[in-house]
């Protein structure tokens, strides 16, 4: 069975590991991005980690999961945020497979979370939309079971749209929900899971700063499926730690901003392949562009 060496880019770390051909990840690492050294220093640590890996295993190919618009057919990033300085221009593809001999294939990442829920997450639909909401908010879209990118790549970037003026990630985030807990609560170095913790505490400052979160989220989530008119709505990223209560708590704010057929007619489910659905869903993209 082939193995593919796969990575997945983002802003804080590098996840990467050998999966092979049935979408089983057979070992996996992960590595700081150092992404404030620029866009090259990354494809420097890919390439470095990529060698050392084909010195004891054979690989049939390279497949990537990067942040960023990335045309695909061409493996270059097109555009990028501040995230990652002197990213935009970088041809990923041509470098990483010049450096390594091997093919290699290159996608945005949340393109490939939801290419992988596609390929593994047994959700048997042909139109659904996925968001990742953990710093930012993140999307893709797959329209009669192919993903769309739109002309230039960028389909899905629905972070940049604007709810009530803000840009849609500023508040329906991990960065928005420690944002509305610094508004309602002492300002600290908040995270995600001591915000939830208090909330379920029934901490009143901190449920000021949750239904917050969720307003944004549904009023947003609410709008794509006006738009889109998908049969589910996937949602992944870290906020989703938080399991069925966060689904269902989900739901019924959605459940307020929806006219009620359009919520009877879409299925608000969580992702099913967590950390690894970037290395999944690269690895899938790989095969379908070299079938």
């Amino acid at each position: 069975m082939k193995r593919f060496l796969a990575f997945d880019i983002g802003g804080t770390q590098i996840k990467y590991g050998l999966v092979d051909e049935s979408g089983k990840i057979l070992s996996d690492w992960l590595m700081d991005t150092e992404a404030h050294n620029g866009g090259q220093s990354i494809i420097d640590k890919v390439i470095q980690a990529g060698k050392a890996i084909m010195a004891d295993h054979q690989i049939a190919g390279v497949a990537i999961s990067t942040a960023g618009q990335v045309d695909y057919q061409t493996g270059t990033i097109m555009g990028a945020s501040d995230a990652i300085p002197n990213y935009v221009g970088i041809e990923v593809k041509k470098q990483i497979s010049e450096a390594l001999g091997l093919p290699v294939e290159v996608r945005n990442d949340v393109d490939c979370a939801g290419l992988g829920e596609q390929w593994l997450g047994n959700h048997g639909v042909d139109h659904f939309i996925a968001l990742t909401v953990g710093t930012g908010v993140g999307g893709a879209i797959v329209i009669d079971g192919k993903m769309y990118s739109g002309h230039a790549f960028s389909a899905g970037e629905w972070g940049y749209m604007l709810v009530e003026g803000e840009p849609f990630e500023h508040n329906a985030s991990i960065t928005g929900l420690i944002k509305f807990a610094k508004k309602y609560k002492e300002d600290r170095d908040w995270n995600g899971k001591e915000i939830f913790d208090l909330y379920d505490q029934g901490d009143a400052d901190i449920q000021l700063a949750v239904q917050s979160f969720y307003r944004y989220l549904a009023i947003g989530i609410s709008n794509l499926i006006y738009i889109f008119n998908p049969e589910k709505v996937i949602v992944g990223g870290g906020v989703t730690a938080r399991g069925e209560l966060f689904l269902n708590e989900l739901r019924q704010a959605v459940e307020q901003y929806l006219q009620p057929s359009f919520y009877k007619n879409t299925e608000i489910v969580l992702a099913t392949l967590s950390n690894h659905a970037g290395m999944v869903g690269a690895v899938y993209h790989f095969m379908q562009e070299n079938a």
